[in-house]
């Protein structure tokens, strides 16, 4: 296994080998790397570290992508009042963690049946804060914004997969359109 700078990030990665080789049901695993995520986004050193990462727009750095589970770590760095398009994460799982600033977190309800292409009705479900040490969980085909709520933020990502490999949904909540994304553009970043 690959080492890493930072002792927190490769422990992260070794309790994060233990965890899935437990071969746990879906919801459980993924509702079990919370608590790990949560251990690295505490670590004093790892946040010092990601001050000096760069903030851009469409970026999400490559933080680790596993060669044995698939699962992929990314960083985001964003930008002073980010303001995200609602999505979703296709088929996959997202485990985020907010390791510096503060963010706000909207999940919303899709009203409409999927059956008119190119079109959804969204309702916000919920809408909280989430300042650094948080934690969510974003299953598959929910749709969801993260936005900045500080001078700048940064998160760490756990996926199922790398993205890049599936279809995401983007929705316009003014219009209803919806449109098809592959992601940001990643940026491998040495931790």
């Amino acid at each position: 296994m690959k080492k890493y700078k930072h002792n927190a990030f490769n422990k992260f990665i070794e309790d994060m080998h233990v965890h899935f080789a437990k071969g746990l049901p879906e919801v459980k695993h993924w509702e079990g790397v919370r608590p790990i995520l949560k251990c690295l986004i505490l670590d004093q050193e790892f946040i010092n570290t990601s001050k000096s990462w760069e903030r851009k727009k469409g970026r999400e750095y490559i933080l680790h992508h596993d060669p044995q589970y698939d699962f992929f770590v990314g960083g985001l760095v964003r930008e002073p009042k980010h303001v995200a398009m609602a999505h979703d994460h296709g088929p996959t799982w997202t485990v985020y963690g907010v390791l510096f600033g503060q963010e706000v977190t909207h999940v919303y309800e899709r009203l409409d049946d999927g059956s008119k292409t190119g079109h959804a009705e969204l309702k916000l479900k919920i809408k909280s804060e989430a300042p650094a040490g948080t934690v969510d969980i974003v299953p598959p085909h929910i749709p969801h914004a993260e936005n900045g709520n500080s001078p700048r933020s940064v998160a760490i990502t756990v996926r199922t997969t790398k993205p890049g490999s599936y279809d995401q949904v983007m929705f316009d909540l003014k219009t209803g359109k919806t449109g098809i994304s592959r992601g940001l553009e990643l940026v491998p970043l040495e931790v």
